[in-house]
């Protein structure tokens, strides 16, 4: 039994990571989320079911559109396996609970901001609005911490948005983003105020690590995804933190 939850639950997370993929190129494109189909972006064919099954049509199709044999982007596939992997590590760490659920949220927004921040520079509101309701029904389970977690979630986002106004006014550009303290209290509403530090504390880390190994040559640089990385290790790594 324990074995077919589990193969469930990475089939669920393969055809999730799909769709959270299409998200993450629609929304900022303004392209409706069920029509059209999918389709090619280089030559706009549509793409056939069979052609479209999570992981194995871009190991099948060497990563080319079957059509006009352009390149297909990597980035969904690796949000695919990314999204399984970790519905199934977060299964396996805390089962059927509050952690597992709140390990799933936070990965479903993750896998849409890895493609709509990475490609666009954009993260998108509905996603975090539904992160968060999706996250209140769930922390609405443990009472105790309920009303702290909301708490935390406050004040974590109004020190980073001092935060932002000084670095505003010192570096005289934007230096975080609206989008990423809307990231930042939703991260602090799933984990709590100190999980949340010690989660900031490995994004800005990894940020770091991939702009020197990727040699970026932009002054922008996609943040959204780190935190939501940060938060996901902290979770997994150290779930008694995740209380105020």
């Amino acid at each position: 039994m324990e074995t077919i939850i589990i193969i469930f639950v990475g089939l669920l997370g393969m055809v999730l990571g799909s769709f959270y993929a299409c998200m993450g190129y629609r929304i900022p494109n303004k392209i409706p989320l069920t029509k059209p189909n999918s389709f090619c972006e280089n030559c706009k064919r549509e793409i056939k079911w069979y052609m479209n099954i999570p992981i194995f049509s871009y190991i099948f199709l060497k990563g080319k559109c079957a059509y006009c044999k352009s390149k297909i982007d990597p980035l969904s596939f690796i949000v695919e396996i990314i999204t399984s992997l970790l519905f199934v590590l977060f299964y396996l760490k805390f089962g059927l609970s509050t952690n597992f659920l709140l390990g799933l949220v936070l990965t479903s927004v993750l896998s849409v901001t890895i493609v709509s921040d990475f490609k666009y520079y954009y993260i998108s509101d509905r996603i975090v609005v539904l992160g968060l309701l999706f996250t209140l029904a769930i922390i609405h389970v443990e009472k105790d911490y309920f009303f702290e977690k909301i708490i935390s979630a406050f004040v974590v986002t109004l020190l980073i948005l001092i935060v932002k106004l000084i670095g505003d006014k010192v570096f005289k550009r934007e230096s975080l983003g609206w989008g990423d303290i809307k990231l930042l209290f939703f991260i602090s509403l799933s984990i709590g105020f100190y999980s949340t530090l010690i989660s900031l504390i490995i994004a800005c880390s990894t940020t770091l690590i991939y702009y020197y190994l990727s040699k970026r040559e932009e002054k922008e640089i996609p943040f959204g995804p780190f935190l939501l990385i940060g938060a996901l290790i902290v979770l997994f790594v150290m779930p008694s933190y995740s209380v105020f």
